[in-house]
């Protein structure tokens, strides 16, 4: 995920490919609602990507408000409460914000009375007919940079200034804070009648004349807003539906990503037609644009079985993502500790930065492993099954990594081209006798440096993964007169 961000697992059922998936969930969610750390007299903000509603500290209640406003909230409050009103429940109080780049301003109001919640805006929404207008989204975004930190401190009655800005202390407190309460791993279990993106990327609902917001789309608004964290999405059973349908416009932002004066840009996933925000149905984001970028802080993994209830993957996905396949079941050393393997981690990635495979990456190989991928490629080449540019590239910064991660042997690095042979190189392979038989032979004795692939043991060459696959492959071409690399 570190090299490539959508990883699909593949493999006969029960043998952990969700439960590995899941590993990643590591964020213990605290039972509190508040967005922002609770102090007296000041609080904090944090400068999003997607300037929408956050919720705020109820102690600092009676700093903002006069008594007055004071009694009239609770008593609102009240009313709403045995109404069994679920709207906001107070008109906006407007707050004023100083800083060294001038004024702006942010609404504060409550809103769902039976569990009450504080909450500001950034700026005035359609749905607040009264009251001043405001809006500090053009004032934060052209003198802050998303994540910045703002502690604020009170000068006077609904005023306040920027008393620090990405303090060290504050941006540990909201660290601290925001790893106990925003949700970083998303489940995310596919349905067999999912034909295009809506269940993803939502949909403008007509009736209620709102743009419906989707787990997916909430999760990805909330990685945009928080791009210091990495945020873990599982497609569970993917192939229930075809990936095509539902998932092109995952591919297709993907691969437009690029670098442009070292910064990532990529093509945009269009939600609507139309120029404007639209009204939303979530609690969360009051408001969505008509296109959305895929945050480079999220990593996509895809669980998949193949049987006669799902569908098969076309080269097109295959070839956008790492292949791992779990298909070895071994019940006599089930349970017990196993040797340590020296192909392990020993530094982990952070995954705050993505960096993307280009031609650099194939520049920086050891010679023996760009000499490994130009043969294969050449086989695969007189059968037309060759890979592209992107392939090496990719394949390129995976070994660099594992280099970086592990440690720069020669070993290490065969390794690696080991994993990417199965994991990346000849997942598209599939065909019939006439169309693999050849290719399978040469790529064989070319790994095994031996003439009679019946005799090669996999264990004993420096491929031993991709041998062992490609012997599989072989055998049942040979039995059945066609073979698939996945099975």
């Amino acid at each position: 995920m570190h090299t490539k961000p959508f990883v699909l697992l593949s493999g006969i059922s029960g043998t952990g490919k969700t439960k590995i998936s899941q590993l990643f969930n590591i964020i213990e969610t605290s039972e509190k609602e508040e967005d922002v750390p609770i102090e007296t007299k000041s609080f904090i903000i944090k400068v999003p990507k997607t300037f929408d509603r956050f919720n705020f500290p109820q102690e600092l209640l009676s700093t903002i408000l006069t008594v007055h406003e004071l009694a009239e909230f609770n008593k609102n409050a009240e009313d709403f409460r045995k109404r069994g009103d679920g709207g906001n429940f107070t008109k906006s109080h407007i707050l004023t914000i100083t800083d060294d780049f001038g004024d702006f301003k942010i609404g504060v109001y409550g809103q769902r009375a039976s569990s009450p919640l504080i909450r500001a805006r950034y700026k005035k929404s359609n749905r607040d007919k009264l009251g001043e207008d405001y809006d500090a989204t053009k004032h934060l975004s052209q003198n802050y940079n998303v994540g910045d930190v703002l502690k604020l401190e009170k000068t006077g009655e609904k005023t306040f200034k920027v008393f620090s800005v990405n303090d060290n202390t504050t941006k540990q407190q909201v660290k601290t804070h925001d790893l106990n309460t925003i949700q970083r791993f998303c489940f995310i279990p596919v349905k067999s009648d999912w034909t295009d993106s809506s269940e993803l990327f939502g949909f403008y609902n007509l009736i209620e004349q709102k743009y419906h917001i989707t787990k997916f789309l909430n999760f990805i608004l909330t990685a945009r807003n928080n791009p210091e964290y990495p945020f873990f999405v599982l497609f569970d059973e993917m192939n229930l539906s075809k990936v095509e349908h539902y998932f092109s416009d995952i591919l297709s932002c993907l691969e437009s990503r690029r670098v442009n004066d070292d910064v990532i840009i990529q093509e945009p996933i269009p939600l609507y037609n139309g120029l404007n925000t639209l009204e939303t149905d979530s609690e969360r984001f009051e408001e969505i644009p008509n296109s959305i970028e895929l945050p480079t802080n999220l990593y996509i993994t895809g669980t998949v079985n193949i049987d006669e209830s799902t569908y098969m993957f076309s080269p097109k996905v295959l070839d956008r993502a790492n292949i791992i396949e779990f298909n070895e079941v071994n019940l006599d050393t089930y349970g017990k500790e196993l040797p340590t393997d020296k192909y392990k981690l020993k530094v982990f990635p952070d995954f705050t930065e993505l960096r993307l495979a280009t031609l650099e990456s194939y520049k920086e190989l050891p010679q023996i492993i760009k000499t490994h991928l130009i043969k294969i490629n050449e086989i695969l080449k007189e059968y037309h099954l060759h890979f592209g540019y992107r392939t090496a590239n990719e394949v390129a910064l995976y070994i660099n990594n594992a280099m970086k991660y592990i440690d720069n042997s020669e070993s290490t690095s065969l390794n690696a081209l080991d994993n990417q042979f199965i994991q990346k190189v000849f997942p598209k392979l599939n065909g019939s006798y006439a169309m693999l038989e050849a290719p399978l032979n040469k790529i064989l004795k070319y790994l095994s440096k031996q003439e009679d692939i019946s005799q090669t043991k996999a264990e004993n060459t420096s491929f031993p993964k991709t041998i062992k696959k490609l012997q599989r492959m072989y055998h049942k071409l040979a039995t059945n007169g066609y073979t698939s690399f996945i099975d």
